[in-house]
Order: C-alpha cells, then sequence, then structure tokens
C-alpha cells in the first residue's frame, strides 16, 4: 500500500484543520496516512480522526500570538520583551523541526496545506522522487498568487477548491492547477424545519467574516420585525468589536453569541434555524455553507466572495450584490415571511450537496493520485509552427500532464488563447512568418533562432518534440546541440514527399516518426507511427 504525508500547521479548529481530518478518513482505506502536524494545541483533535491515521506533532504546544497581543493591550512591556524572545524561539523550532522532518520523510505522496510548509518542501525534496501535491484555501491576491506559484515550481499538482481559483491560476501556471471541491462528511437524514424565525451565521470571529456588517444588517431587520434572533456561532479576535456593536445597536435580546461549538452543537443550532447568513468578506469555498444546506437551511450570502458564487449559483441559494445590507435584511425578511419560497430554496439546496459527498470527491482524489503517481518531472518542450503543425501538436496534449511541460508556438491572434489555457509561465511565443514574404521571413528566421535560445536556456528542456515546422527547426538544431534529446513527428499533410524541416531534423533526431507507411521510403530509419489524429 502506498502512502500519503500530510503536512499541516495543527488539529485544533479551523477550515484547512476539518479538510485534511476528512481528507485522511476519506483516503485511509486506499493508503496509508501520516499525519506530520507542526504545533501539538491540544491532547485529542478538534476534529475525528481515523485510528487508522499515525499523527507526528513536531512542537508540544503553540505560537504565543494571544499572550503578546495580551501584553500589548496591558502594556506589560517587560513581559512583552520575554513574549517577543520566546516567539523567536518557537518559530526557530518550527523551521528546524519541520526541516528535520521533510529531509527524513519516508513516503509516496506529501500533500501540504499552507504556504510556509509548501515552500519548505519545494526547496528541500525538489530531487526527491516524492510526489508533491499542494493544497490552497484562498482567494489569491496578486501578492498571494505570486508567492504561491513561486513556493509550488517543483510540485506535481496545485489543488484549488473550486474551478473560478483554478482558472485564474491556470493562466499562470497551465495544467498543473486543478480543482476538488470540498465535501461533507455524510448527507443528513435530519433538517430543519424552517419554522423559526432564527438566522444564524458560523464562522472564526474576524475581520474578513465581516460579521460587523452582519450586526448592522440585523439592526435593520430588527426595525422590521423584532421577533427575528441571530445566533453567532465562533470566536476570534473580533469579539470584542462585535460585542461592542451588539451594545451600541441595542440588540442584546436579538443576538446571541455562543463562542465555540462542536460538530454535533452546530448540527443542532443549525436544525433550530431558518436561515444562515454569510457576510465574508474573501471566502475561497465555505464548508460551512455546504453543511447549512446539507441540514436544509437555504443560504443568504454576499456575492462579494467566490464561495458563496460558485456554492449558490441556480437558484441553489440567495446572492446579494454589492454588499448591500439594506437588500440582505430585506431579503432574510421576505424569506421568514414565505414559508413556501423558503422550503423551495432549502430543498434546492438539499439536493445540490450530493454533488459534494465523499463518494463524489474520493473518485476525484484517486484519479488524482494515479495521475500523479504516473507523472514525471521530466522537462519536455512541445513546438510547432502555427495552423495545421499546431493542431498536430495538441493532439498530444493528454501528454501535457504526465511531464513538467512547456509549449512554443507562433504568435498570432488565433494562439493567444494559449496562455490562458496553458499557463502564461509554460508558453512561449515565436514570431510568425511565411515564405510567400521571403525578406522578412528570413529576417524572421534569424530573430526566432535568438527566441529559440532564450526559451531553451529558460525552460531547459530534456526532451523536445515537434510536429514542425519552420519555427521548429532552429530549436530542434539548439537542443541537439546542447545534449536534449529530439523527437520529431513529421506532418500528417505529408504522405509522400519530405518536408524541409523534417528533412534537416532527421539527421539527428533521437527518434524520427512518419504518419504515413509510405514516408518510410523518404525516411528510411524513421518509425511508423500512424496518424496522429
Amino acid at each position: 500500500m502506498k502512502k500519503i504525508t500530510i503536512l499541516s500547521l495543527h488539529l485544533g479548529v479551523g477550515g484547512i484543520e476539518k479538510y485534511i481530518s476528512s481528507l485522511s478518513k476519506m483516503l485511509c482505506d486506499d493508503y496509508e496516512i501520516e499525519m506530520i502536524i507542526t504545533y501539538k494545541l491540544k491532547e485529542v483533535p478538534s476534529f475525528n480522526i481515523n485510528n487508522k491515521i499515525k499523527i507526528t506533532y513536531l512542537i508540544d504546544g503553540g505560537p504565543n500570538k494571544d499572550e503578546i497581543k495580551k501584553c500589548i493591550r496591558r502594556k506589560k512591556y517587560f513581559k512583552l520583551i520575554t513574549e517577543l524572545f520566546k516567539a523567536v524561539k518557537i518559530l526557530r523550532l518550527k523551521k528546524s523541526r519541520t526541516k528535520k522532518a521533510l529531509k527524513e520523510l519516508d513516503t509516496d505522496y506529501l500533500i501540504t496545506t499552507r504556504t510556509y510548509e509548501t515552500k519548505l518542501a519545494n526547496k528541500i525534496l525538489k530531487k526527491s522522487n516524492i510526489k508533491l501535491i499542494a493544497t490552497d484555501h484562498n482567494y489569491p491576491s496578486k501578492k498571494y498568487k505570486k508567492e504561491l506559484i513561486k513556493s509550488t515550481t517543483n510540485y506535481d499538482r496545485l489543488v484549488l477548491v473550486n474551478s473560478e481559483i483554478r482558472d485564474i491560476y491556470r493562466k499562470e501556471i497551465g495544467l498543473k492547477a486543478v480543482s476538488i471541491n470540498n465535501f461533507i462528511d455524510e448527507i443528513s437524514k435530519e433538517k430543519s424545519d424552517l419554522s423559526t424565525k432564527n438566522i444564524i451565521a458560523v464562522g472564526r470571529l474576524s475581520k474578513e467574516k465581516g460579521f460587523i456588517d452582519l450586526i448592522d444588517i440585523m439592526s435593520i431587520i430588527v426595525k422590521m420585525d423584532k421577533d427575528v434572533k441571530l445566533t453567532l456561532v465562533g470566536d476570534g479576535e473580533e469579539k470584542e468589536n462585535i460585542q461592542n456593536r451588539i451594545k451600541e445597536l441595542k440588540l442584546e435580546n436579538n443576538i446571541r453569541l455562543t463562542g465555540f461549538l462542536n460538530q454535533e452543537e452546530i448540527r443542532n443550532a443549525l436544525l433550530k434555524s431558518s436561515i444562515f447568513c454569510m457576510t465574508s468578506l474573501v471566502e475561497s469555498f465555505g464548508l460551512v455553507i455546504l453543511e447549512s444546506m446539507n441540514m436544509g437551511v437555504p443560504v443568504v450570502a454576499f456575492d462579494s466572495s467566490v464561495g458563496p458564487r460558485v456554492l449558490l449559483s441556480d437558484g441553489k441559494g440567495i446572492l446579494i450584490k454589492d454588499r448591500n445590507k439594506e437588500e440582505f435584511a430585506k431579503c432574510v425578511i421576505d424569506l421568514l415571511n414565505n414559508n413556501k419560497v423558503l422550503k423551495r430554496f432549502a430543498n434546492n439546496a438539499k439536493k445540490s450537496v450530493e454533488e459534494y459527498t465523499p463518494d463524489v470527491i474520493k473518485k476525484e482524489w484517486l484519479s488524482l493520485l494515479k495521475e500523479v503517481g504516473n507523472c514525471s518531472r521530466k522537462r519536455v518542450m512541445f513546438i510547432s509552427s502555427t495552423g495545421g503543425h499546431l493542431n498536430e501538436m495538441l493532439m498530444l496534449k493528454s501528454m501535457f500532464n504526465k511531464y513538467n511541460y512547456s509549449l512554443i508556438t507562433e504568435n498570432t491572434e488565433s494562439n493567444k488563447n494559449l496562455k490562458n489555457k496553458y499557463g502564461r509561465k509554460r508558453v512561449g511565443m515565436m514570431i510568425f512568418g511565411t515564405r510567400k514574404h521571403m525578406f522578412t521571413y528570413v529576417f524572421k528566421i534569424i530573430m526566432n533562432s535568438f527566441r529559440s535560445l532564450y526559451y531553451y536556456i529558460k525552460f531547459r528542456p530534456q526532451y523536445i518534440i515537434s510536429t514542425g515546422a519552420h519555427t521548429a527547426g532552429p530549436m530542434c538544431l539548439l537542443g541537439h546541440i546542447l545534449g536534449s534529446k529530439i523527437i520529431f513527428i513529421e506532418t500528417f499533410a505529408n504522405s509522400e514527399t519530405k518536408t524541409i524541416t523534417g528533412s534537416l531534423v532527421y539527421k539527428f533526431a533521437d527518434l524520427f516518426i512518419v504518419q504515413w507507411e509510405s514516408m518510410l521510403d523518404n525516411y528510411p530509419d524513421a518509425t511508423f507511427g500512424g496518424w496522429i489524429y
């Protein structure tokens, strides 16, 4: 049985922690699973971990951020100095023990969950045979995207939580970016009867969750119906600000802060609620949305984050544009006053969660692991002219994901979308030219020779695969001189006569393939490969 190691920060409360506990449980019948966890925050993980799974902690305890904040708040500056020294010690310990664990790793696959660990593994394991898979749960800012791409240069796959975020990364790194949704543990047999005027929100009490906006929305709702109650589940650094806002708006009788609740307690709270409210400024997926839908609780959310946009499309929930608080409040009241519409959304939500069950998602993960297990980090360049030559080259696109690929062709209007599809960092463009304009054509061939040198240095291909024609010639020759293996596929368009580029490359190609058996008369040492189409 092959082994998967999951490297993560802690097993306390959090979306990533819920994700890896569910992922490990889902895969433990097919793979040996080990978790390497940086901080041991408590004796028992916050989420259920299958007893087949081995857990190794690197540090007994966690960081001291809360102590530092407390010292600043209470102006205990001497103690603050002590805590800062302690923080530096913890960070050094974190780095040294994580590096040691990576160097001693004995596994087939490594799955990382945060940029810090991903970056270390990218450097330490770049020459290892371990298959590297990075997972990421954040909607990327420009800076974050750049950092993550830099941190995964030696990774086999980058797994994102939805297709919208995947497409953002694909524009940069191509097919290495894939998406596999988060998932619920099981379809609930219970569901809310939607009979109350209780609404609910669940999440870490932090600024990006937008709970201050939710308190403002509640002040509008209460003016329309004083019987509506909000249950706010969670804890965090914004708790004091939220409490102050509740007092300021005199909403103590309408809003209850529960603090942290375990999974069973959250389920019970959802069963007593009629609407789930999502006000996050940033939410890449929003597992709690799925959990609410699974309990038959309709979701109202701002459309400002990608998670709700993906999960609540096509009538699965209600999206409020432009973070309009008045519209949000009105929508909640309208739903609470129209049980028929409320139940319709609840039924749509309940049905849609069938797409996010372990059975569905497990197939995607097993397929990914098999694909990654069969892929190689060999650097392979695919190069051709535009038009028919490029069409033939793209018939080989199923090979791209099996290697560390690059794609080179000519810069034409029809080819501009190739960068979005196969990755800006993986696609290169030569100057387009034809022999119809011989003077400029010669000049462009010279320029493309210099471009060939640039792209060769950039991608350092171990193998060059080409379907012709003239654009590929200089690169094939350069690669041959510098030690790359050259594989040339003579064009399908020629069944009787040689092409000029084919005639030249045939003399030094390591493998020369023809698509018509009749072409073996022209290239006696070639291999007949059949049609590429």
